[in-house]
């Protein structure tokens, strides 16, 4: 069984201005602060989008090089949430931001723990919010970011999650393989075109 200091919970919600940032940053400090390993897509993510002018560079089209970049995003985010233990989703504003519903899907559909976090009193339908993405939380809401901890703690010291059994199906494993070889490259970082080379090698369409 893994001490909380192993598990990795990954960080989705809203990242489109200043505050919403710091609401995620909060969320993330929170969690490291008790102990757990957090992914924060925006500070521990790859900024793909500093690559445009390398595919260009290289003779990659504006077209080709988009698509190339958002699926680099789409798989090294869908690998990170793979390679946690557990989800929180922040739903704060008018809607939930759609990425972070996916994200948050996806941790479901795996088997993670997904914990919904709100305080914000704007809902959906006449006082609450749409079910089908509370009952990832299983219909659980957290309103204090300081107890968001405390929830993971509580569950994920009950169950042992084993990522190689979760990835059951031939598409996911291909996008798993893909992703941990994107991280490599986020992480590593290095020359640009090489990057970019490789990006095209791993991502780019038959």
């Amino acid at each position: 069984m893994k001490s909380k200091k192993n598990f990795k919970i990954y960080c989705a919600g809203p990242l489109f201005n200043d505050k919403e940032k710091e609401e995620m940053a909060e969320i993330a400090a929170v969690l490291e602060q008790s102990g757990f390993r957090v992914f924060l897509p925006h500070r521990d993510g790859f900024e793909f989008a500093h690559l445009s002018h390398v595919f260009k560079e290289i003779g990659v089209s504006e077209a080709k090089a988009n698509r190339l970049l958002n699926k680099a995003i789409f798989t090294l985010d869908v690998y990170q949430v793979l390679n946690s233990d557990g989800l929180v989703l922040n739903i704060n504003g008018r809607v939930p931001d759609e990425g972070a519903t996916v994200e948050a899907g996806i941790a479901w559909n795996a088997g993670k723990q997904v914990v919904i976090y709100k305080n914000d009193a704007r809902t959906l339908l006449n006082g609450t919010d749409n079910p089908l993405l509370l009952g990832l939380s299983d219909f659980n809401t957290i309103e204090t970011i300081s107890k968001i901890p405390s929830v993971f703690h509580e569950s994920l010291t009950k169950y042992t999650i084993d990522n190689k059994k979760l990835i059951d199906n031939s598409r996911l494993q291909t996008l798993y393989q893909k992703g941990r070889i994107v991280a490599r490259l986020a992480v590593n970082g290095g020359d640009k075109i090489e990057i970019c080379q490789e990006l095209i090698k791993i991502l780019g369409d038959n």
